[in-house]
């Protein structure tokens, strides 16, 4: 009897740790948000039933679109727009002079990311807003991608990861010397393999980690 009373407590222990570890497990997300461009205007419709729109400016055109999840995008020669399901409104980042023409944009569900020449920018549906780190200049884009709860920006001296629901990109340098071999990208986890090391960028941390190779 004791020895069932003790099993019972373990197995209420572990369902109770379980619940409090947030689940990147493979579900399929529906499109929540359609998109359209119409006469001078960006139009999101949320869950089929709310309208909203903005303007654009005189000589203002759009670049590139999309809606993926919670997710809808609009780039255009001056502003990059994004709306949320809970937002309410188009959230809008103004963009500098051609900034826009070197522009690499990747949607997913929970996360948007542009990356210009200069900067890499994400918007994280969780929080409504945008979070913003520079870049090293004079250095070459390898890989700007957006999956489901990571966003990865790698170029050819530092990887810059973005977690779903968290405030800020996570760096780390390459060394001296040291060479990309192979990248890749799932739905939580980045790893990048280089000539000295395998770096992995997950989710559930929001953190690089790093194992040498020799």
């Amino acid at each position: 009897m004791l020895r069932c009373q003790k099993c019972l407590t373990i197995l209420i222990c572990v369902s109770i740790l379980a619940s409090t570890i947030p689940s990147y497990a493979e579900e399929e997300i529906e499109d929540l948000i359609d998109i359209a461009e119409s006469k001078g205007k960006i139009i999101a419709i949320i869950k089929g039933r709310k309208t909203i729109s903005v303007n654009l400016r005189p000589k203002e055109k759009v670049l590139w679109s999309g809606a993926k999840g919670y997710l809808g995008t609009f780039l255009t020669n001056d502003r990059f727009f994004v709306i949320s399901t809970s937002s309410g409104a188009w959230q809008v980042l103004p963009l500098k002079l051609d900034e826009s023409e070197k522009g690499v944009v990747s949607l997913s569900p929970y996360i948007a990311l542009l990356v210009t020449g200069d900067r890499a920018i994400g918007f994280d549906a969780a929080s409504n807003r945008f979070i913003e780190t520079r870049l090293p200049i004079h250095d070459e884009l390898l890989t700007a991608k957006a999956e489901k709860y990571v966003a990865v920006v790698i170029t050819s001296s530092r990887a810059f990861g973005l977690a779903a629901e968290t405030s800020a990109f996570t760096e780390i340098r390459l060394r001296v010397r040291e060479t990309i071999e192979t990248i890749k990208i799932t739905s939580s986890k980045a790893t990048i393999r280089t000539s000295d090391r395998l770096l992995t960028f997950e989710a559930s941390g929001s953190t690089w980690n790093e194992h040498r190779l020799n």
